[in-house]
């Protein structure tokens, strides 16, 4: 058996003979990813309702520059976001997050699974 193999950190550990606070204190440790997005919590939760509107002011400003506006929808099958950057003039959707293609998709997966799975308990 090839350790490099082995994922799980305390199997491992055990292989390689650390004792068990080693592992522990290897297993606390927090990868640098974790660390990013706890610290974008803390700042998100930080914001105030003004810094916010601010925020939301400084975007609207961007888009009249550019002729466009920003259109936020909660899609009535999923009850999922669905973000618009739409032309003022042509009234067009320049971009669409996430595309159309893949709510399509993800409907019709919805479907399939309704298919295979009853809703009734």
């Amino acid at each position: 058996m090839d350790i490099k193999a082995i994922n799980n950190i305390s199997d491992r550990a055990v292989i390689q003979g650390q004792s068990s606070s080693e592992i522990q204190r290897v297993q606390q440790q927090q990868s640098p990813v974790e660390k990013v997005k706890q610290e974008n919590q803390e700042e998100l939760k930080q914001l105030s309702k003004e810094e916010l509107e601010n925020v939301l002011k400084s975007v609207k400003k961007k888009f009249d520059y550019m002729n466009k506006y920003l259109k936020i929808e909660i899609d009535k099958d999923l009850h999922e976001p669905v973000i618009k950057i739409i032309d003022k003039k042509t009234n067009e959707v320049v971009r669409q997050i996430p595309p159309e293609y893949l709510l399509e998709l993800a409907k019709k997966v919805d479907e399939l699974v309704g298919l295979l799975f009853s809703k009734e308990a």
